[in-house]
């Protein structure tokens, strides 16, 4: 498939999750969430899915569909669930007086039209700020959606997405109590790079019901052969980042052996050994293709339609030549 056939196959499958802006642009509310039972009953096909060391390559979209919609928004999730994505990776953070929203950097700078660090600003003051468009920085359009809790973003992606969670600093354990209150332990993935012997960590790998996935980094040294053996249970998947495709590929059967997925990240060259988003657009095999063929299973993006969209037509091109 061609570049610029695959980008406008993406751009239709995602058209119909977001109608044009008004003059402005990006003044759109967020869909209400469509809970019919199909859709409720998405995410635990979802997490069998991911379960399933042999099951077919999963779609993560990073800090969700935000190119098409704004970073960490209600807006993206919704914007994903529309395309097909399996699972969203969300940043939580706690806010001054003790709540969880969503927002990637220590400060509210970059993503919104406000300024200062999350843990001074209480909710209320979050809650007064407007999400800059896509990436944000400075000249970004404002939209009129604002940084939602994790609540509130859990409460969208409810039955119809998985929700990886990103900590930032130390809320698993407010995270954990908000989603068992909602009922929604069981779609959300946690992960770490801490040791497993990591008080932080104790209640969440003492639940047999939690998706937990180790980060396993080859810039600490760490040995893919002797690493798995500290966890109690073996983890579902392992998220590897590395700087030489070897580290994958040799260290793929070992885990593989281990009944686990392999998540890897195509965001910056340092995640997976030069593979990037910006170059797998324009040749999706050389790039998607060669991390699938050398064991990843799971792969978190910041262009998930392209990526669904070549998944599909490899898919065909499969079926026809069988």
């Amino acid at each position: 498939m061609t570049h610029r056939l695959m980008r406008r196959l993406a751009g239709v499958l995602l058209g119909g999750a977001l109608a044009a802006g008004a003059a402005g642009g990006w003044a759109l509310a967020a869909p209400a969430p469509n809970l019919s039972p199909p859709a409720a009953v998405r995410a635990e096909a979802l997490r069998d899915t991911f379960l399933d060391p042999t099951g077919r390559v999963m779609v993560v979209a990073h800090r969700g569909c935000w190119k098409q919609t704004a970073e960490n928004a209600v807006a993206g999730i919704e914007a994903c669930v529309r395309l097909g994505v399996d699972m969203v990776e969300l940043d939580v953070q706690r806010t001054r007086d003790g709540h969880l929203v969503l927002m990637h950097d220590a400060t509210v700078d970059r993503t919104t039209n406000g300024t200062g660090r999350v843990a001074d600003l209480t909710l209320a003051q979050v809650k007064a700020l407007r999400l800059k468009a896509g990436a944000g920085g400075p000249g970004a359009p404002l939209t009129d959606w604002t940084p939602p809790t994790f609540a509130e973003a859990m409460a969208a992606a409810r039955g119809r997405v998985l929700v990886n969670v990103d900590a930032k600093g130390d809320v698993n354990d407010q995270a954990l109590r908000d989603l068992d209150a909602m009922g929604l332990a069981g779609q959300a993935l946690f992960k770490s790079a801490a040791p497993p012997e990591t008080a932080d960590l104790a209640a969440i790998l003492s639940r047999e019901d939690l998706l937990f996935m180790p980060i396993l980094r080859e810039a600490d040294g760490t040995s893919l052969a002797l690493a798995p053996e500290r966890y109690p249970r073996h983890p579902p998947a392992y998220e590897l980042t590395f700087d030489r495709e070897a580290y994958l590929a040799e260290g793929a059967p070992g885990l593989h052996a281990r009944q686990a997925r392999i998540w890897v990240n195509t965001l910056q060259p340092r995640h997976a050994a030069g593979h990037v988003d910006a170059e797998a657009v324009h040749d999706p095999e050389a790039h998607w293709g060669r991390l699938l063929a050398m064991g990843a299973s799971i792969i978190q993006t910041d262009e998930p339609g392209a990526l669904i969209a070549w998944l599909a037509e490899r898919s065909r091109a499969s079926a026809v030549t069988q």
